[in-house]
């Protein structure tokens, strides 16, 4: 088993399944938070919102949610031997 600190080569940890589903999953996120905003104002149909929407507010933490957990995934130890020839 290796873990986040423990890989041998840096090419070897960027190929794990675990890195790979943590990074989009953690850019999922990022997405969300970034448009919030337009989704909020498109739901709404209104120029402005207020930043105490519900909407808003609900939006950018649930992309906070999915980059922590993109992150907590990225860290995740998986079985070395599987990438070795």
């Amino acid at each position: 088993m290796t873990t986040l600190l423990t890989f041998e080569n840096p090419l070897e940890f960027l190929l794990r399944y675990t890195v790979i589903f943590g990074a989009i999953l953690a850019m999922f996120g990022v997405a969300l938070i970034l448009s919030a905003k337009r989704i909020t104002m498109a739901v709404r149909k209104q120029d402005e919102i207020n930043r105490n929407d519900k909407l808003f507010n609900t939006l950018r933490f649930v992309g906070i949610c999915l980059v922590l957990a993109g992150m907590i995934v990225i860290a995740l130890p998986v079985n070395a031997t599987m990438y070795r020839g």
